[in-house]
């Protein structure tokens, strides 16, 4: 019981950022998406590869890795709670296959909220991605796998976990699952991104390790590009067809037993972080200051409008 008290007290006195500070990053990054969205339309490249990289450029750099990179200048220290620290060669597995089955279990999120929302009126806009050569999946990989992966998961599960985990580890994993669920805008996909950074979020807690969020992350985003590139696009007038009962009962089982095998994996790495000594921070009950509710209450806003403009189609 000394031990605990003495690692949750080590834990909890660790520099980490204010909730304000952290508030205002996840705004700047939120605002900086459409700012560099709007910055990389406008600027002519020979292809949409080129652009991307732009885009990358823009947005990842001065919106959320330089405010981080500045105040951990100003707060030394912060890299213990940011939790940069090693992670273990064989827990790599573990988020091997967490990524796999996030995978599988994310697009069935999608499949049923995509029903749901198609049932009052809200059908998302077919996108059709190709990837047609194996130099384009390693550039898409990059771009969209990778880079994303190490800047999104050190806003979220590096910079807004540590500033919420002094109230709470899984106050912490909520607002920053729900952080980076909204700061992608996308309605339509909003489960799978719940899902994604909770998953993220446990795995960096307990394996005390933001490498794991990112290998997580990285994966993740690999795997379907790569789906992407080994699958012919579906047929739109197949797409469209009600699928049999015989595939639904199949899907339904293979479904449950993904989400099994997710809680056994979590649970195995639960007892591991318990062994060894990775103590939960209890639920503290201190209200907010006005100033912290103020950034908050704004970037719900901008939350609701970018949701707003997107099943608006702008």
């Amino acid at each position: 019981m000394e031990d605990r008290q003495n690692a949750l007290r080590t834990l909890v006195e660790r520099p980490r950022p204010t909730i304000f500070a952290a508030t205002a990053v996840a705004l700047l990054a939120t605002a900086g998406l459409w700012i560099a969205s709007l910055l990389a339309a406008r600027l002519s490249f020979p292809d949409q590869t080129g652009r991307e990289f732009l885009f990358d450029a823009i947005y990842y750099l001065p919106f959320v890795g330089l405010p981080i990179a500045l105040y951990g200048i100003k707060r030394p220290g912060l890299s213990a709670s940011l939790r940069l620290n090693p992670m273990p060669t064989l827990s790599t597995l573990a988020v091997i296959l967490a990524a796999m089955l996030s995978v599988y279990l994310a697009s069935a999120l999608d499949g049923v909220w995509a029903m749901l929302l198609n049932a009052v009126g809200l059908r998302e806009p077919r996108v059709s991605v190709e990837i047609g050569s194996s130099r384009a999946l390693t550039l898409a990989i990059l771009h969209s796998a990778a880079i994303p992966a190490i800047f999104e998961e050190l806003l979220c599960r590096g910079f807004v976990f540590s500033a919420f985990e002094s109230r709470g580890t899984r106050l912490a994993i909520g607002v920053s699952s729900a952080i980076f669920a909204l700061m992608h805008g996308n309605v339509y996909g909003l489960p799978a991104y719940l899902l994604v950074g909770a998953t993220s979020a446990f795995l960096v807690f307990a394996l005390d390790s933001l490498y794991a969020g990112i290998a997580y992350h990285t994966v993740y985003n690999a795997l379907i590009l790569l789906s992407l590139y080994l699958l012919p696009a579906a047929d739109s007038d197949a797409a469209s067809s009600a699928p049999d009962a015989a595939l639904l009962s199949s899907v339904a089982v293979n479904v449950a037993l993904a989400a099994m095998l997710m809680f056994l994996l979590l649970r195995a790495l639960d007892r591991r972080r318990r062994a060894l000594g990775v103590v939960t921070v209890p639920r503290i009950r201190e209200p907010l200051r006005k100033r912290e509710w103020a950034l908050l209450a704004i970037l719900g806003m901008v939350f609701a409008a970018t949701c707003t403009l997107v099943l608006m189609g702008v």
